[in-house]
């Protein structure tokens, strides 16, 4: 018995180091961070604090496995947060606001900084009625009639496509359009005017949403994902030229040359539109739509994720 008792204490010390080892490597790939957070951006402005923040290392420090997947189409975008294939998306108030009435719901939880600039082959003051190119229900319509219905009667060309938006600008089919920045500066490169209003709209239309089914299952890595862009923000008010860097890293094609001439918006620190401005974008989407929408601010966001920061 003398013998059989130090090697039975041995074994049982083998198995219970063992069983530690192992619960510490559980610890180290918790399930929090083996399912990434995957969140849908877009080829504009508004995607520069995020991919700094992803190059920096931020979401990692801030407790977040985060994969950025870049869409060049609205439509495909959408279809991937249908479809679960990411977890949010950056997105628009008019979107957010047609999906309400859906069985599919998303909750805004983070506006993000953009630019919307017109392109014009020649000028646009001397013209009563002014063909212009937009989206039907987008940001860009809405934008369309703060910059230019006032002064101008409109006669609005719908086509979703930028690169046909573009050459009809630039053919002289239409006297203007509406494009995201960076794909604003590609039209000045080719010799078009970009004006740029400064004042509007008052408040940002675009804004990142998230679906409820991950609002509920990746709470922390969502806190983690704000809190990350706080700090990415906070670091191109420094230096705007993180964002010229990192849009030119990460947009396909985007020429070189772009570079200088990005109109780069003033990025803000966490923040959601106000009730004023969010019942504005109701109103107007439901004069847009022929629809009702019943629905206000707190059907809209989730203000959690930026309330202490």
């Amino acid at each position: 018995m003398k013998r059989i008792l130090p090697v039975f204490l041995l074994i049982v010390s083998i198995l219970l180091l063992g069983g530690c080892a192992k619960s510490s490597e559980q610890k180290e790939t918790s399930p929090r961070e083996e399912v990434p957070l995957i969140v849908g951006m877009m080829g504009a402005v508004d995607a520069a604090p995020f991919y700094h923040a992803l190059q920096a290392g931020y979401f990692e420090k801030e407790g977040a496995k985060v994969e950025l997947v870049l869409f060049t189409n609205g439509q495909h975008r959408q279809t991937a947060l249908q479809t679960r294939q990411v977890d949010g998306a950056m997105t628009d108030l008019v979107a957010l606001i047609t999906q309400s009435t859906s069985d599919f719901r998303l909750k805004g939880t983070l506006s993000t900084d953009g630019r919307f600039p017109l392109l014009a082959k020649a000028s646009l003051d001397d013209k009563e009625t002014l063909s212009a190119g937009t989206m039907e229900i987008s940001v860009t319509n809405y934008l369309l009639e703060q910059y230019l219905g006032k002064n101008h009667i409109l006669d609005k060309v719908y086509i979703n496509e930028i690169p046909a938006r573009l050459e009809a600008v630039a053919s002289g089919e239409l006297d203007t359009g509406i494009f995201p920045e960076p794909f604003a500066s590609i039209g000045a490169l080719r010799g078009l005017d970009k004006i740029i209003y400064e004042d509007i709209p008052s408040e940002s239309l675009n804004i990142i949403a998230f679906t409820e089914e991950a609002i509920k299952n990746k709470r922390s890595q969502i806190e983690a994902f704000h809190s990350a862009y706080a700090r990415a923000v906070a670091d191109i008010v420094q230096n705007p030229d993180i964002a010229r860097d990192v849009l030119l890293e990460v947009i396909p094609n985007l020429p070189q040359t772009v570079r200088d001439t990005m109109d780069i918006p003033p990025y803000h620190a966490p923040r959601l539109p106000s009730d004023t401005f969010t019942s504005e974008i109701i109103d107007w989407t439901g004069h847009i739509t022929g629809s009702s929408y019943e629905v206000g601010p707190e059907d809209l966001y989730d203000t959690s994720f930026i309330r202490d920061l």
